[in-house]
């Protein structure tokens, strides 16, 4: 019976001694280093396998600031206006966290955007309306009175919603937004690798590169009130850009709407059945997402490391369940265990060397499980830890909408 195995201890700058206490106590074989921060050299000298987070497109504000129209999008949806005349104003960012979010005044909005009558959900034609850019707000001077109307409208999501999330709930104060930006474009798309190539030579103390995650975050909106507004552990909202829905119009014959986004202020929420138009995105996605993502994984491969991937944060366009995950060349996968359902789903994940659980509540450890595909044997668990582990419970609740994976606020 050994005494240390399948168990991943988390460390942080000034924690050497505590650390290596714990690992003897908890029979840790592997460390890794705690969001934002980095291991001390004397964890480094334990002889543990060491982890190390890696973000693949956020925290490198010196380039995506010089290149904000590179930053992901998402297409939002306005509150309903009554026009009580022939011509109604309605504001864009009313109800939306301006600190996260920005109307995207670059590309045409009469191309990209849409405005809706939705008393008859017939769709305004665009020599009915027009934008100010100064306010951020659109004038329907086609209305019909007593009619509701609202503006589907791209916006640039420009404060990372995980970086975010934990920047609110910590109280980091003034601590610089960290912006995400899109490998859609191909000049961000080179700095992200280029990046990322510089980085393996630069850390040979690490054996697994732990990606949190990869290019596409869930759904994750704020409102004005900085409270979760819009949350989908499975949405595919925050992918959109005009290159894409341009590409995906030449590869597919048919141009998506802003409605096959916004599906009437349901995001394309996971509780309801699919259209044609969202599954075609996915696939769509998914086969761009991928292809980046082998790069990545065979990367690591070549400086001799493994590639675990954080099943959350930005992992849309990955969907484990989905064909052909196996050819990705993954090591391992880890993700937060809310349940027996999300430990399942984490558990039984093909394509993998192992994978690994991460508790979500009060406990901090995480316990990983070696996959024996060739044998069939059901393999034990292994444990890591998070802090804000209380937002993976409720991005992987299995409860009704109402309650948990998509909502409104």
């Amino acid at each position: 019976m050994t005494s240390t195995g399948r168990f991943t201890l988390p460390s942080e700058e000034n924690f050497a001694e505590k650390t290596k206490e714990l690992a003897e106590l908890w029979g840790a074989d592997a460390i890794r280093n705690s969001d934002g921060t980095h291991l001390d050299e004397a964890v480094l000298a334990l002889g543990k396998k060491i982890y190390s987070a890696y973000f693949p497109t956020r925290a490198h504000n010196e380039w995506i600031t010089l290149h904000m129209d590179e930053t992901p999008q998402v297409y939002l949806l306005t509150a309903r206006i009554l026009a009580e005349s022939n011509a109604v104003d309605v504001p864009l960012m009313d109800g939306f966290f301006e600190e996260q979010l920005k109307p995207n005044r670059d590309a045409d909005p009469h191309k990209y955007w849409e405005v809706v009558d939705r008393t008859t959900g017939e769709v305004v034609d665009p020599s009915g309306w027009t934008l100010d850019p100064g306010e951020d707000t659109v004038h329907v001077t086609a209305a019909v009175p007593m009619h509701e109307y609202t503006v589907s409208f791209l916006a640039y999501i420009i404060w990372d919603p995980v970086e975010m999330y934990n920047h609110l709930t910590n109280d980091w104060g003034d601590k610089e937004h960290e912006i995400p930006f899109d490998i859609y474009h191909p000049a961000t798309r080179k700095f992200v690798f280029d990046t990322f190539e510089q980085w393996l030579k630069d850390s040979p103390q690490v054996d697994v590169v732990r990606f949190t995650t990869f290019f596409y975050q869930f759904t994750l909106l704020f409102d004005a009130k900085r409270r979760e507004k819009v949350v989908d552990w499975f949405g595919c909202a925050c992918t959109v850009s005009p290159r894409a829905l341009d590409d995906f119009e030449k590869e597919y014959g048919y141009r998506l709407r802003p409605e096959d986004f916004v599906d009437g202020g349901a995001y394309n929420s996971a509780w309801r059945v699919p259209r044609k138009a969202q599954r075609d995105w996915i696939d769509f996605l998914s086969g761009f997402v991928r292809e980046n993502v082998k790069r990545l994984a065979d990367m690591s491969h070549a400086a001799g490391k493994e590639a675990m991937m954080f099943l959350g944060d930005q992992w849309i366009g990955t969907e484990p369940y989905k064909d052909g995950f196996e050819k990705l060349g993954l090591d391992a996968v880890v993700g937060s265990i809310g349940d027996g359902t999300t430990t399942r789903m984490i558990a039984d994940i093909p394509g993998v060397k192992y994978t690994e659980g991460r508790p979500t509540r009060s406990t901090r450890a995480t316990t990983r499980a070696s996959k024996a595909s060739t044998t069939g044997v059901r393999p034990a668990a292994r444990s890591c830890v998070r802090r804000s582990a209380v937002w993976a419970t409720v991005a992987t609740s299995p409860w009704p909408p109402s309650s948990r994976s998509s909502w409104t606020r």
